[in-house]
């Protein structure tokens, strides 16, 4: 049986983004879902002095439902004709990253979906479910944005590319998933201006004139698009490939673009323990705002994505 994927709904919210979400992915891939929600249960007695885990253990959400029970009856009528392999679990914590990381652990889910809550523009919503569980998942995390609802095919993912391991590693899942999708992927390479672009106007000798700006910022970009290029290449030409170079701030950047996406996949940092996600101040701004669901990888295990996306025999696959 194929590892499930784990849909976390809050039973004090009407919004269904995450199960929407969780609902497609389930169907894309055949895996089953289960749909888990979370109530406040009794407080731990003991905290150790050696706690890593990004979420209080010696304290109660104070926004975590009493019983979340009767929410999730009403997602399970809401799902009943979904025809997918469909399960529902309350579970009980004093945190709701915390449950929800227990119970990937425990069922070895291939997917954690959980929502970012109501875009606040300009914050990055500190402290949320969302944003502590990409801190420590054992699995791949997606987020869907408050309110989504799918608009049909999935026919073009987006990819935040830098040139670093952890960039790769989003480019060849981006690349594995527009394959299974038989979806265009579009490749984002945000060509920021740096203090040095403008210093490369400045004339390197008496008789040698220096470059206009926007000559700097050209060759830059061109630069960028050869490098993710040499990136896409060893891929494979399976995939319709679009490779985008815009200026300007990556975070923002890759925000707008993201209007324009059914998918938008995103690296983690390249350090910090195995099976962690440690987001940058591009990715986190991303996740809390972006338009579209977004899919970030913890820092070692890839294949876990892989094994999710894998073919089974007499199964076709859906967009």
């Amino acid at each position: 049986m194929r590892e499930p994927i784990i849909a976390g709904h809050d039973p004090r919210s009407d919004d269904r983004a995450a199960v929407r979400l969780g609902v497609e992915v389930a169907r894309f891939t055949h895996a089953p879902l289960i749909v888990a929600s979370v109530q406040s249960g009794p407080m731990p007695l003991a905290v150790s002095m050696g706690q890593t885990l990004p979420y209080a253990v010696g304290t109660v959400d104070a926004d975590l439902a009493e019983d979340g029970a009767s929410a999730l009856d009403e997602v399970a009528a809401e799902l009943e004709h979904e025809g997918i392999d469909v399960g529902f679990r309350t579970l009980v914590g004093t945190s709701a990253a915390q449950a929800l990381h227990e119970a990937a652990e425990e069922e070895h889910a291939a997917l954690l979906v959980v929502g970012t809550g109501r875009r606040r523009p300009g914050r990055a919503l500190p402290g949320s479910t969302a944003e502590r569980l990409l801190h420590g998942a054992p699995c791949p995390v997606a987020t869907a944005p408050h309110s989504w609802a799918p608009r049909g095919a999935l026919d073009e993912i987006g990819v935040g590319f830098v040139d670093t391991d952890e960039g790769r590693r989003a480019l060849q899942a981006a690349h594995l998933l527009a394959r299974r999708a038989g979806a265009r992927l579009r490749v984002i390479t945000v060509v920021r201006p740096t203090a040095r672009m403008y210093g490369e106007t400045e004339a390197s000798t008496a008789t040698q004139r220096g470059k206009q700006f926007e000559d700097a910022l050209g060759e830059h970009k061109l630069l960028a698009m050869r490098v993710a290029q040499a990136a896409v290449e060893p891929l494979g030409d399976a995939v319709e490939v679009e490779i985008d170079a815009p200026i300007g701030d990556p975070a923002q950047e890759l925000v707008d673009l993201s209007r324009f996406l059914g998918l938008l996949v995103c690296g983690s940092r390249g350090f910090g323990p195995l099976r962690a996600v440690l987001l940058g101040s591009v990715s986190r701004h991303v996740v809390a705002e972006a338009h579209c669901p977004t899919l970030v990888l913890p820092h070692g295990v890839e294949s876990a994505l892989e094994d999710l996306l894998a073919e089974r025999p007499g199964a076709a696959a859906t967009a």
